[in-house]
């Protein structure tokens, strides 16, 4: 399974972390009160496979101003990777890979290298859309965004917040086991009763 999330500079990307909360808003701070906010902030695209064998792959980590990752990006920074990670841990395994529906991940170039590189893939049509309970990378997610903005932590530029984001090598392999472990179950669940059974 691999997934991209996009971390900016500031924390509020977190939920609660794009406000603040007094019992006296008089004696708010004008910087804390009246702070801005770029309307398209810096971001940092963050890419990364794992497997129910608990292993995480080298991520691949670009600042990105303004543009979203296609399919050229993702086959040109991302894919190598993927296929690396495969290599190192997975060689004599039967893997299926489960990529998210987006459309860079299914782009007619990113099948034919998919094909040419033997990679045994969830087709689109099986892929469940907008069922993230199913898909364990997003609790991946929500546990490297704490460990990244600890304490309220805001990095100045993109040259800090890179080292952040490689704590994402240092999460616990067997974390990463016990999410991928359940999804089995998840989807037994979702045939069985339907995918609102598992919000």
């Amino acid at each position: 399974m691999d997934d991209e999330k996009y971390f900016t500079l500031s924390n509020s990307e977190m939920k609660g972390n794009d406000g603040f909360y007094t019992d006296n808003y008089e004696n708010v701070p004008d910087d804390v009160r009246l702070k801005s906010k770029k309307k398209f902030e810096n971001k940092i695209l963050v890419w990364f496979a794992i497997s129910e064998a608990g292993f995480i792959s080298h991520p691949y980590i670009g600042v990105v101003r303004g543009e979203v990752l296609n399919a050229e990006l993702y086959i040109e920074n991302c894919l190598p990777k993927l296929l690396q990670f495969l290599n190192t841990h997975h060689v004599d395994d039967e893997i299926i890979f489960w990529p998210d529906i987006a459309s860079c991940h299914y782009a007619r170039i990113t099948n034919d290298w998919y094909e040419a590189n033997n990679i045994n893939f969830v087709p689109k049509v099986d892929n469940p859309p907008n069922l993230p309970q199913a898909r364990p990378v997003e609790e991946f997610w929500a546990i490297l965004s704490r460990t990244v903005y600890n304490n309220g932590w805001q990095a100045q530029n993109e040259e800090q917040l890179t080292p952040y984001i490689q704590k994402i090598r240092e999460i616990d392999a067997e974390v990463v086991q016990r999410m991928m472990q359940r999804v089995r179950g998840i989807f037994r669940q979702i045939e069985n009763n339907g995918p609102l059974s598992t919000v």
